[in-house]
């Protein structure tokens, strides 16, 4: 990663992205998944098959959002949350290298980032209230947190708690993993894929990335030159809420399960994208004192908060 002198604003309609530049030859298409817009881009291949690569990652795409919705009574989410207190229930391989993943990251941040925060979404409307019948699902134990999942031996998953999961944090950056790895690119093709902000590139080919904020902004944004290595974005300014005469944010302090700032925007490189995506909520939870955290996962971030300069802490390229 390279960080290139910082550009003029340039203010989008779609808030809290990266904004891809590049003057290469790339075949992309892009589809509505995740709750947001995903672009999928091959450089290196004739259309043809650079079609048939991107339906393939549009495909593993599609499964991430079915397995890890919130909102489908089918998905594996909804199936934990409504069953894994009772009894251990089978997940399929994404859905549990994502909580492996979510499990590490709650471990080395002190709980900081925590997957169990979905009652406080529920709570703030920011999530709908899950279809559970109360036989089998009791009401989530306040006291619950990442530390009542369990993950079995067999691979699958146990609650020693009534809780509630929600992926949204990772799932996003995960997908996006996901569909580079199932399109198995040829040796010298590059690759990107961008939900939303949430983005990865493999091969060869660089591509430069502007931290869009959003917001009309009296400082410069900077650029970023990135070659196999992902990029996620996290701010709760586009989707904040009034509450109690304050404004609450969609993200949440695993720990006191407090709403994270609202005006703060935070880019975390990494080397894949669910990382990434975890480790900017750590961020906005904690600023430089993350830095320990970012360093264990050979990450760097780039954190805007109001009335600030843009700062850069992590591991430094």
């Amino acid at each position: 990663m390279q960080a290139l002198p910082y550009q003029e604003p340039v203010i989008s309609a779609r808030r809290n992205r990266a904004i891809v530049h590049d003057e290469g030859s790339w075949t992309e298409r892009t589809q509505p998944w995740l709750g947001t817009l995903v672009t999928i881009g091959i450089a290196g291949l004739s259309t043809r098959r650079s079609e048939t690569l991107i339906r393939r990652g549009f495909a593993t795409v599609r499964r991430v959002h079915g397995l890890m919705s919130f909102h489908q009574c089918d998905s594996d989410v909804s199936r934990l949350n409504r069953l894994a207190y009772r009894r251990p229930v089978a997940v399929h391989p994404h859905t549990l290298k994502v909580l492996r993943l979510a499990q590490r990251v709650a471990r080395v941040s002190g709980g900081v980032f925590d997957v169990t925060v979905a009652p406080q979404l529920v709570a703030t409307h920011f999530l709908p209230t899950p279809a559970l019948a109360p036989a089998l699902a009791p009401a989530p134990d306040p006291a619950a947190s990442w530390r009542d999942i369990q993950i079995l031996r067999n691979g699958s998953i146990r609650f020693r708690r009534p809780l509630w999961i929600d992926l949204g944090g990772i799932a996003k950056g995960y997908a996006v993993d996901a569909a580079i790895e199932s399109m198995r690119a040829p040796r010298g093709t590059s690759v990107f894929v961008n939900a939303g902000g949430d983005l990865r590139i493999a091969g060869p080919q660089a591509k430069r990335v502007l931290l869009d904020t959003g917001a009309t902004l009296r400082t410069r944004l900077p650029m970023l030159e990135l070659t196999n290595q992902a990029l996620a974005s996290s701010s709760g300014l586009p989707t904040r809420r009034r509450q109690n005469n304050a404004w609450v944010s969609p993200h949440r302090h695993g720990i006191s399960h407090r709403s994270l700032p609202t005006r703060t925007f935070v880019s975390v490189a990494a080397p894949d994208c669910a990382t990434a995506d975890a480790l900017t909520k750590i961020v906005l939870a904690c600023g430089a004192h993350s830095e320990g955290v970012l360093r264990r996962f050979g990450a760097t971030a780039f954190e805007l908060r109001p009335q600030r300069a843009w700062r850069q802490f992590g591991r430094i390229t």
